[in-house]
């Protein structure tokens, strides 16, 4: 089995709607957060090492975590999304109060990768057959594209609870993405789902489009091509103390000029995650009926202990 892949975990997020740190979210029967069955996941398909992004503030609290699950079974490295990690010539604005997006995230973890690495959210949990799709994929040497992205039905990703944010794909012919849009604030009402794109066009969807979860594979010609992306977007929007640089709008881009090649995966399993504070019930207790199943084991701990 292919070895030296490392899956990258954005867990630097403010969590504003939920309430509280949706990234330790005790979901799991020991106290268990989503992100530590993304782990599980990625270990067992053949992952070797986790980089977690956090913040300062809470860089403490994720460690004490993933070390009482973790412990010592899998090879793991903490990152700090710092504001003010920008490149030379460029100030943060002063007002400013969360990171730079998840565009940014990946370049700070950037810093301690080398080879094809996976990325994934803390506060969505993807199911086993997406991390074995991906590292089949990243694990050919080389690579059949420079980029790859596990894709949902966009029905199976929505939130009775509020709208979310969504990167809505539009597939060419072999299965490799031709676009994708960022789609802001999707909800259903009355059967009719729609949503706002960046810009606050208003646009009215099916349900049935393939959407991006921020589940990614990437290989090195992809980062080299986000730091100059992050250069021209500092330049356009470093004054805007709100503006973020999205992932899937820079891969987007790169995809548009022809510079990335990016596969569109599907998994077997369907997604689930918390984005509001009424999801967590619903979260749980579909966690639960896995655990049940036999999906996962009811002591996730103990499990890295037995080498997984």
């Amino acid at each position: 089995m292919p070895q030296g892949l490392s899956l990258v975990v954005l867990a630097a997020g403010l969590s504003t709607r939920y309430g509280k740190l949706k990234q330790l979210d005790p979901l799991g029967p020991k106290g268990e957060a989503i992100m530590d069955y993304n782990v599980f996941d990625a270990v067992r398909a053949g992952f070797d090492r986790v980089v977690y992004v956090v913040r300062e503030e809470i860089e403490e609290e994720i460690r004490s975590h993933v070390a009482a699950v973790l412990g010592n079974g899998v090879d793991t490295a903490f990152i700090r999304q710092e504001m003010a990690d920008v490149p030379g010539g460029f100030r943060t604005p002063p007002e400013r109060i969360k990171p730079w997006g998840t565009g940014h995230a990946v370049l700070a973890a950037a810093t301690v990768l080398e080879g094809s690495f996976a990325v994934c959210n803390a506060d969505d949990l993807y199911g086993p057959s997406a991390f074995r799709k991906l590292q089949a994929h990243l694990g050919q040497s080389p690579p059949p594209t420079e980029a790859a992205l596990v894709g949902y039905t966009l029905t199976d990703t929505l939130s009775g609870s509020g709208g979310v944010s969504r990167g809505v794909c539009v597939l060419a012919r072999e299965g490799l993405l031709e676009r994708v849009i960022e789609v802001q604030n999707i909800r259903e009402v009355h059967g009719f789902i729609s949503g706002l794109e960046v810009g606050g066009d208003s646009v009215d969807l099916s349900g049935r489009e393939i959407v991006s979860m921020n589940l990614w594979g990437f290989t090195q010609p992809v980062v080299d091509l986000l730091r100059r992306q992050f250069q021209r977007f500092l330049e356009r929007w470093g004054a805007d103390p709100a503006s973020e640089f999205y992932l899937s709008t820079a891969i987007n881009n790169q995809v548009q000029i022809g510079a990335t090649r990016t596969a569109v995966l599907t998994a077997r399993e369907p997604w689930f995650g918390v984005t509001h504070a009424e999801d967590h019930k619903v979260a749980r207790e579909t966690l639960l009926e896995r655990i049940a199943r036999g999906d996962y084991p009811d002591d996730l701990a103990a499990a890295f202990r037995r080498g997984v």
